[in-house]
């Protein structure tokens, strides 16, 4: 990503039934800090937009948001936006959906999955969470998380300050799974000379092995001079484990006699093993196909970064006691042939991939940074 991949994008926003300008919408690149506001004559320009394919989000209150993707590849000379006034709905009942609760009950769950359990983690607050509804689906054993505005995050451990339109959120407790998606904007907080250099250093150890970095290097090709050590893995479940708990379940009060000992062993087994395959290079699951780069594996694919040790947290948040070793995470594609990746790391669609261990604990937004993040080295490559 060079000085002379940068591009601009400039629009118009126009109210759809009166035909007029619409000044002071807020229109932003999601996942970036690239962000403007309308003038009076509906205008506005974002300049300075890194290769690659994104976003855009176009707000005011009183009206519908509207989305545009779009690539630097194929920028529009001018774009055009009609914008619909928004019409307010009343709520649909479901009976016997789901209860609503308070942030009181489940405020610190969704700021453990939503926001992370890492030291970045420990100097992000949410400053809003009045805005925040709790639904919990009895039946499903589902929490759901609905925000009536913009999520405002302060990170004093990166510095930055996010408005988060969060869009879904979902905590399935019997499948032990989290989505969370939505469109954010990056601010910089202001603060002395002293403190932006510590922030640049955070930033730069939060990219380091991050899933941005990682897909960065597959896209460029060059993952393992980046530090990645990648692996094709089966992960196979435990079948006598299952049958052990399901005679448990369906005798819960019986005595098993001289099988306990036995049982009791098997139940304390973990549910899955693991089959490693040799080491992979980029090309062996990523395809160049008409100038676009699509990534594709079967089962699971174990990503090391040797330069990224775990945090403390991750072990205590697990309860193991061992030393820390270099970060490992576990990736498959979820309902999808495959996925489509950008120069900035983001793979589309974004719900297409599910990350486990390291990743899957440590990608919050907490230690989120914007797509046109650069790190030191790459900022002097681009200069």
């Amino acid at each position: 990503m060079t000085a002379e991949a940068q591009n601009r994008l400039i629009g118009h926003v126009i109210d759809g039934e009166t035909n007029m300008p619409v000044a002071g919408s807020s229109v932003f690149i999601t996942n970036t800090s690239l962000a403007s506001v309308t003038n009076k004559e509906g205008y506005f320009e974002i300049p300075g937009i890194p290769a690659g394919i994104y976003k855009l989000i176009i707000t005011h209150v009183g009206f519908e948001t509207v989305t545009y993707d779009f690539s630097t590849e194929k920028m529009p000379a001018k774009l055009k936006v009609m914008v619909k006034p928004k019409v307010v709905a009343m709520e649909a009942v479901v009976v016997g959906g789901y209860v609503t609760e308070t942030w009181e009950k489940w405020g610190k769950t969704f700021t453990d999955y939503f926001i992370g359990l890492s030291n970045n983690s420990t100097k992000t607050v949410i400053k809003n969470h009045k805005t925040l509804r709790f639904r919990f689906y009895k039946k499903l054993n589902k929490l759901e998380v609905i925000a009536d505005e913009p999520i405002i995050v302060e990170n004093k451990g990166l510095g930055y300050k996010l408005a988060y339109q969060l869009e879904h959120f979902e905590i399935n407790f019997n499948e032990r799974t989290n989505f969370f998606a939505g469109h954010i904007l990056f601010t910089d907080m202001k603060v002395n000379s002293r403190q932006v250099k510590k922030w640049q250093e955070s930033r730069r150890e939060a990219y380091t092995g991050s899933m941005m970095h990682f897909f960065r290097s597959v896209y460029e090709g060059n993952s393992l001079e980046q530090g990645f050590e990648i692996r094709r893995v089966k992960k196979l479940r435990n079948l006598e484990k299952d049958r052990v708990r399901a005679l448990y379940r369906q005798n819960p009060n019986q005595s098993f006699g001289d099988s306990s000992g036995y049982y009791q062993k098997v139940l304390s087994q973990k549910d899955f093993t693991y089959e490693y395959g040799a080491t992979l290079t980029v090309d062996s699951f990523r395809i160049v196909k008409e100038g676009q780069k699509f990534i594709y594996w079967p089962d699971y694919l174990q990503v090391v970064n040797k330069h990224k040790i775990e945090e403390q947290g991750y072990l205590d948040h697990h309860m193991e006691r061992r030393s820390r070793y270099p970060a490992r995470s576990l990736m498959m594609l979820q309902n999808e042939p495959a996925l489509l990746l950008d120069a900035n790391g983001n793979w589309y669609p974004a719900q297409g991939l599910l990350s486990e261990w390291y990743w899957g604990w440590g990608e919050k937004v907490g230690d989120l940074l914007p797509l046109n993040y650069l790190p030191p080295a790459a900022i002097a490559d681009a200069g």
